[in-house]
């Protein structure tokens, strides 16, 4: 029950830092507001990556790779099946950027790229313990 209580919590924080209508004011000054937008620019989802990469932007992306990797690792402790943790995990990685576009936040489809980086590196992550432990216990029977 408590894992579940834990990616739920996990799941809203990140709702919450995808839709408030200005990171920015979030960080800042711990501002969360939302503003719907029934009609959203569904052109910007497919907008290519930016030129300009500056380390806002890149600490934003890393922002992103290590929400997901939590998300993930919260998941692994809920279920056992990587691709069952993979489809939820990016599902909910498209289900934010999608929500982005109509809460006035751009919404982008190279973003699920980064967040896809943090859900195969904490489930890479994963295996390595896996493979490390079962090595290791093989060694000791």
């Amino acid at each position: 029950m408590m894992r579940g209580l834990f990616i739920f919590i996990w799941c809203t924080a990140i709702l919450i830092f995808t839709c408030t209508s200005s990171f920015h004011n979030l960080i800042q000054f711990g501002v969360v507001r939302f503003r719907w937008d029934g009609q959203p620019t569904f052109y910007d989802f497919l907008s290519p990556l930016p030129y300009d990469l500056s380390q806002g932007f890149l600490l934003q992306k890393l922002g992103h790779i290590i929400a997901f990797q939590v998300f993930t690792i919260l998941l692994l402790t809920k279920f056992r099946s990587h691709m069952i943790i993979l489809a939820m995990a990016a599902s909910f990685a498209a289900l934010t950027e999608f929500l982005q576009l109509y809460f006035n936040r751009g919404g982008r489809a190279f973003d699920i790229g980064f967040d896809l980086i943090g859900i195969l590196l904490a489930l890479a992550i994963a295996d390595l313990f896996r493979i490390r432990h079962s090595n290791h216990t093989n060694l000791n029977n």
